[in-house]
């Protein structure tokens, strides 16, 4: 279960991309109401080759599972074309957790970073 895996604790007591950039250039907000989980994520895009993700970050308030979920899209999207970015669903993030299942009550945890980031690279 997430709950122990020790991965998902690491990152989310010691997330690797925790904090505001000082000069983004995307920024989207969004919360999931269900388990209280408010964050904000920030983008410094390239708009070189039609556009990549130089720098990401996030911060907020979110239960680990939320956290380390936001860390490790980010590990992904960071040099990234922004089209490419867009693609990534929520299979894709659980494959990056080796095939992590989650139930229909948490997959708003995992999910939170990946709608926001559609939001603020759509802006």
């Amino acid at each position: 279960m997430y709950c122990d895996d020790p991965r998902i604790i690491e990152r989310a007591e010691a997330p690797a991309h925790r904090g505001r950039l000082a000069d983004f250039t995307h920024t989207a907000s969004g919360d999931n109401p269900f388990c209280g989980d408010s964050l904000q994520l920030f983008f410094k895009v390239n708009d070189q080759h039609g556009g990549f993700i130089e720098q990401a970050s996030f911060d907020g308030y979110a239960c680990s599972l939320c956290l380390a979920s936001s860390d490790l899209l980010l590990d992904q999207v960071i040099g990234m074309p922004v089209a490419q970015a867009h693609s990534l669903g929520l299979d894709s993030l659980l494959l990056l957790w080796g095939g992590l299942e989650v139930g229909r009550a948490r997959r708003g945890c995992v999910e939170l970073s990946l709608r926001i980031l559609g939001r603020a690279l759509t802006a």
